[in-house]
């Protein structure tokens, strides 16, 4: 099972909603937007994200709908009767005329105290563990199509590897007799030892073979795809085995003379780049 590093999770339980969302990141990173009278649960929370996710970048907003807090009101007496007191004293010392009401208080915010009721926070951790888990079933979701997409582009290059397999054992002697004759056309011309020379073109020839970097991009393709295959968190490995054949390929058309083979290498690593760009995408 191959994993996106990128989906979308929702839920909301009682008061409260959760959201998570996950981006490319080459780490995990967890980010998280908590209210402050939850700001206690940032760490069971980033524990559950642990536990199900390596790489992104994750995202929680949580949020509570105070439409549905419920709370109780409560009236400071003590300083109700100290204002009345005030306003009495006032009312003498300045022979204010009329009564004392009610309304005289509703500027006095500090009269009224209001205390919510104790969250239910069972409810929280649910609607978090909910919004993780569809944030994992769509990041498993387009992990899929990444997978398919992967094995598509992973067997062209493939093809590309075998023809280039083909080829090399053709080039390779088909340099040689090119060298060969060349010479014979200086030696015809001069005095030389043609041993001599034919040695030096074989040791000249044999810098110019491929056949081990082609090998080694056989070895590395078939692990690639085994990889894929396999599944599971395999994001970096992908990403070092693409390294390894981009090198690979770098080598053989800095070794080659032939327009065929490098036209083969070209292929190669255009392939490889493609690859690069979809492993970007998953855990």
């Amino acid at each position: 099972m191959i994993e996106s590093l990128t989906g979308y999770g929702f839920s909301e339980k009682g008061i409260f909603r959760v959201e998570a969302k996950s981006q490319n990141h080459r780490f995990l990173e967890i980010n998280m937007k908590l209210p402050l009278s939850l700001s206690g649960y940032e760490v069971e929370i980033r524990k559950l994200i642990k536990e199900r996710f390596h790489r992104g970048r994750i995202d929680i907003i949580v949020s509570i709908n105070q439409k549905e807090v419920i709370g109780k009101v409560y009236l400071n007496k003590k300083l109700a009767k100290q204002l009345y007191s005030a306003f009495i004293e006032l009312k003498k010392e300045l022979s204010i005329l009329g009564s004392i009401d009610i309304s005289m208080f509703s500027n006095f915010k500090e009269l009224f105290v209001y205390e919510e009721d104790e969250l239910d926070t069972n409810n929280l951790m649910l609607a978090v563990s909910e919004a993780l888990q569809q944030l994992h079933q769509m990041r498993i979701r387009e992990g899929d199509i990444i997978k398919q997409n992967l094995l598509q582009i992973a067997d062209a290059l493939e093809k590309e590897i075998v023809n280039l397999e083909t080829m090399t054992e053709v080039s390779y002697n088909n340099y040689i007799e090119f060298l060969k004759n060349r010479i014979k056309e200086f030696i015809a011309e001069i005095n030389l030892d043609e041993k001599r020379i034919v040695e030096q073109i074989i040791v000249y020839a044999q810098k110019s073979d491929i056949k081990e970097e082609v090998d080694r991009l056989r070895s590395h393709i078939i692990q690639f795809k085994e990889n894929i295959l396999k599944g599971g968190i395999v994001g970096k490995k992908l990403d070092f085995l693409l390294q390894e054949m981009m090198r690979e390929a770098n080598t053989v058309l800095a070794k080659t003379e032939s327009i065929e083979v490098k036209n083969l290498g070209i292929n190669i690593k255009t392939q490889v780049e493609r690859l690069k760009e979809q492993i970007q995408n998953i855990q």
